[in-house]
């Protein structure tokens, strides 16, 4: 039997999910036939778990929270319809993609479509500093896929500006809305400060946790196995792994990726330690966001959100 927390968080994303549909709902027939698609599977909504657990023990009225919630979502779900575009994806977590379910055309409107529709939602919001924060992390969303774009695709960035790019794509929302939730209870800038730390560190543990889920069995992890190697992405155990190895197993490493023989990639990344390195990593920044929660959370609850934090950022 689920425990009151599960129920009220459970509840908690039923309205976001309700919200979101009414917010994006459309007469224009296509839209909204997209609109159904998406909504008609349940998604992950982790940045909605974040803002209720925190927000709630922090004291955010419930309705803010929601608005919050519903906004940030959206902003996400707009980046990951222009994702899958750009990637060329015909999956999204073992599901078709809006790219797949309504062709590129249709797909790339309907991205921007969400995109007024967040814009408009941050327009409404009572606190415009919020807005301007979720505003900021819109932009910072497109830089770092440019930035991604032009570092990550066939060719190894170095572990720095991997770890730029992950401040700029995954952690910056977690960053953005953590922050939004201190500027509603009124938070010190020493606080809003290290709010930005926790979603910087929870945003950083995600994406290394989800770079270890790319080598992972797909019938758990629901990610299609290889997926950004198969887009010629290299992500956080390649990149150690490639940084350690020598010149000529470097010019292999390219070949393999082109010739799709992933298992002899994963067998040099193994003989240099990279899944390890990776989760060392994460590790840390996963007891860095515990370490960080105990300024903001309650003892009589930091249990249940240390459970949250190592079950959602390790596979």
């Amino acid at each position: 039997m689920p425990s009151i927390e599960e129920q009220n968080l459970t509840e908690f994303l039923a309205e976001v999910k309700l919200k979101m549909e009414n917010i994006t709902f459309s007469k224009q027939k296509d839209i909204q036939k997209i609109n159904d698609f998406i909504f008609s599977s349940d998604g992950k909504y982790v940045r909605s778990k974040i803002i209720f657990l925190y927000g709630h023990r922090i004291g955010i009225e419930y309705q803010k929270l929601l608005e919050l919630a519903s906004t940030t979502e959206l902003i996400h779900l707009s980046t990951l319809v222009h994702d899958d575009i750009i990637d060329e994806a015909p999956l999204r977590r073992g599901k078709p993609s809006v790219l797949k379910f309504s062709g590129i055309k249709k797909a790339l409107l309907y991205g921007d479509y969400l995109y007024t529709k967040t814009f408009s939602c941050l327009n409404s919001l009572e606190n415009k500093d919020i807005a301007t924060i979720l505003i900021n992390c819109a932009e910072k969303l497109i830089e770092g896929e440019f930035n991604q774009i032009s570092a990550m695709t066939y060719k190894a960035p170095s572990l720095e500006n991997y770890i730029k790019i992950i401040k700029a794509k995954t952690a910056v929302l977690f960053s953005g809305a953590l922050q939004s939730i201190g500027i509603h209870a009124n938070f010190k800038e020493e606080d809003l400060n290290l709010l930005y730390k926790l979603g910087h560190e929870f945003g950083f543990a995600f994406q290394l946790n989800d770079d270890l889920i790319d080598f992972s069995n797909e019938s758990v992890t629901g990610k299609a196995k290889y997926k950004d190697l198969s887009e010629g992405k290299f992500t956080y155990p390649l990149i150690a792994a490639f940084n350690d190895s020598t010149e000529e197993e470097r010019k292999r490493i390219y070949q393999l990726i082109e010739t799709k023989e992933y298992s002899q990639i994963v067998e040099l990344i193994e003989k240099y330690n990279g899944f390890d390195a990776t989760r060392i990593e994460r590790d840390k920044s996963i007891n860095n966001c515990i370490e960080t929660t105990q300024n903001f959370i309650k003892l009589d609850s930091l249990d249940y959100v240390e459970q949250f934090l190592r079950d959602t950022l390790k596979a």
